[in-house]
Formats: C-alpha cells, sequence, structure tokens
C-alpha cells in the first residue's frame, strides 16, 4: 500500500507586493517540505503568480462559506473546513492579530502544527519586510537561505506572452520598456507628465508598453500627456498573463506598487520611484531594481501625513535623472 505524501498550507491573502515580499521566506518554507504537497489558501489570482514557483499542487479562495467562524474566538467550527485544515500536517498563517485566532482555531480543528507569522514589522521598526519575515519564520524553526533567482512562471503564461507580442508585430529581441503609472494609492503616484516625458525620450529607442487594470491608474493621463510615444497597452491582463508579458520587457519603470515588485521578482531591470514610503522597508528587491528615492526632509511619512500632502517628495524627481537610470538598462546612451 502506497502511503500517500505529507500535505502543507501556506495560507496568505495579502496584496501583491506584500505576496512578493514574502516571497523569499515562503521558497525558505517551500524547500523546508520539499517532499510534501504543498497548498496555497488566499486570493488565487494572486497566488497564481507564485504557484508554479513554489510547486503548489492547488489553490483555495480564502472567500468561501463558513471561513469567518476561524476568525472569531469560540464557536462551533464548520466539519467541511475542520477536515480540509486537518488533513495537513503544517500550516503558515500570514495576517494580522486576526491571524493568531486563525491560527488557534486551526489547532482547534486538529492541525497537526499552525505557524503564525505578523504579515508585517513593527511600526517602530526599520528592518525590510522581507527580512522580517525570514527571522519570523527562523525564530519558529524554520531556516533557510534567501535565494535570489528570478520568479518561474508556467509555459501557459509564457506562450500568452509569445501571442500578445506578436500580435503587435514585435519580435524576439526588440527592446521593450513597460511602464506602470499606478499603485494602490494616488499619493504614491509620480506625476503622469513625468511618465509620459520618459515614454517620449525611450520612444525613439524602443517600444512602449504601458500597463493598466482596473482601478484609475493614470494610463489615460499619461497617454494624453505624451507628445512624440504610441505606446502599445496591457489593458486589465489576468496577472499571471501579466507577468509573462512582463518577462519578454527589456525594462521596467514604476512607482510603490505591487507590479513593481512583480517586475523585480523577475528578475527584469526595473527602476522604482519612491516618495512617501520608506523604501528600506517596502522597497522591491532584485539582481536589477534601482530605486529612485527623493532625498525631501519629510519623506518617508506615514500615511495619515501623505493623505494632506502636496507630494514634494516625488515632485522633485525629475525625468531627466529617471532617463539616466533606464539608459543602461536599455542599453542605450541618455
Amino acid at each position: 500500500m502506497v502511503t500517500p505524501p505529507q500535505k502543507v498550507l501556506i495560507l496568505h491573502s495579502g496584496g501583491i507586493g506584500d505576496l512578493f515580499l514574502a516571497l523569499p521566506a515562503l521558497r525558505i518554507f517551500r524547500r523546508a517540505f520539499r517532499r510534501a504537497t504543498l497548498e496555497l489558501m488566499g486570493r488565487p489570482e494572486r497566488l497564481a503568480l507564485v504557484a508554479f514557483d513554489l510547486q503548489a499542487q492547488s489553490i483555495h479562495s480564502i472567500d468561501q462559506a463558513g471561513m469567518a467562524y476561524f476568525y472569531a474566538n469560540g464557536g462551533t467550527l464548520p466539519p467541511r473546513l475542520s477536515a480540509f485544515f486537518s488533513s495537513f500536517i503544517t500550516v503558515l498563517v500570514f495576517g494580522k492579530d486576526s491571524g493568531n485566532i486563525l491560527a488557534k482555531n486551526m489547532g482547534r480543528a486538529g492541525v497537526e502544527r499552525v505557524i503564525p507569522i505578523p504579515s508585517f514589522p513593527p511600526k517602530e521598526s526599520a528592518i525590510h519586510v522581507s527580512d522580517y519575515l525570514i527571522e519570523a519564520l527562523r525564530a519558529a524553526g524554520i531556516a533557510g537561505q534567501s535565494l535570489s533567482s528570478p520568479l518561474r512562471l508556467p509555459q501557459k503564461a509564457l506562450a500568452f506572452a509569445r501571442r500578445f507580442w506578436a500580435g503587435f508585430g514585435l519580435q524576439e529581441g526588440q527592446r521593450i520598456l513597460a511602464i506602470h503609472p499606478g499603485s494602490g494609492s494616488p499619493a504614491k503616484n509620480w506625476d503622469p507628465k513625468k511618465f509620459a516625458r520618459v515614454a517620449d525620450w525611450s520612444s525613439e529607442r524602443c517600444k512602449i508598453l504601458l500597463i493598466s487594470g482596473p482601478a484609475q491608474d493614470g494610463v489615460e493621463e499619461v497617454s494624453g500627456s505624451m507628445k512624440k510615444a504610441r505606446p502599445l497597452v496591457a489593458d486589465n491582463l489576468p496577472l499571471i498573463q501579466l507577468a509573462a508579458v512582463l518577462k519578454a520587457s527589456t525594462a521596467y519603470l514604476g512607482n510603490d506598487s505591487g507590479i513593481t515588485h512583480l517586475a523585480a521578482s523577475l528578475g527584469l531591470p526595473t527602476v522604482a520611484i519612491f516618495g512617501p514610503t520608506n523604501p528600506a522597508i517596502w522597497g522591491p528587491r532584485g539582481p536589477r531594481v534601482h530605486i529612485i528615492c527623493a532625498k525631501n526632509p519629510c519623506a518617508p511619512c506615514s500615511p495619515e501625513a501623505r493623505s494632506a500632502c502636496s507630494r514634494p517628495c516625488l515632485q522633485s524627481i525629475e525625468p531627466d535623472s529617471v532617463i539616466e537610470v533606464l539608459s543602461p538598462f536599455l542599453g542605450l546612451l541618455p
């Protein structure tokens, strides 16, 4: 009789940027249980970005009937979900304070070992999020070396990217600058007119790809401010397809956003513009990442302060300084 492999579960329901900040810790956890079957739970479209890299067998949505009971103290736990969670020998849970309640209820459901990890370091801490999560995992007894290798994607997504670029008549090897002018907060966004100036300069030297999503992301403002560039647009692509399209680009320019973290994780030459947030804590990491950060005395600042601020930190960053950094990534002279 063949014994089925043991199973482990990672529960992560944060944003795209949070997911990639956690990727080094996720990889360490995966290597610690390399013989086990790994499953993921959270937001399926986001988790699909890392599923292939982590060799996960399946992805489960956290938005399903009965999950609310696992976030409440006491009470009866749904039998179906209790049976599901108890099938894992270890569950790694990322979350805030509610994550401890979830972990406790998983123990009640019969999980042998639950490892709750706060998604972010304490406010007074100056440690980078990725380093903090690795240390938290080590404190739980799971240690390993952080390996900085490009995110691996499934062949199906890569095949889509080839069709996507072929549809625009582009061939492999052509220079492409991908630009994502949005983020999760308008307070973190560089001026669309300045993005347009960089795109206009770059358009004489390479193709421009603008990345647009479901939220107001500044793409229309950037396009409307362009004088020379005729950009291609990746409009609201599924995240795993967008990842593959990005992977075929030559370089990337964006704000402090989840898509910027994705580009960096792909190993893409990435220029990230930071203003009110602290790149020492939240910055993307990768072998070819360059962060342009304003030197204003008020930056970085708190979310409360930036909501009532005119963002001089971002206004002080000029297109010429961005072009100077981008040029070597594109194999060009400024």
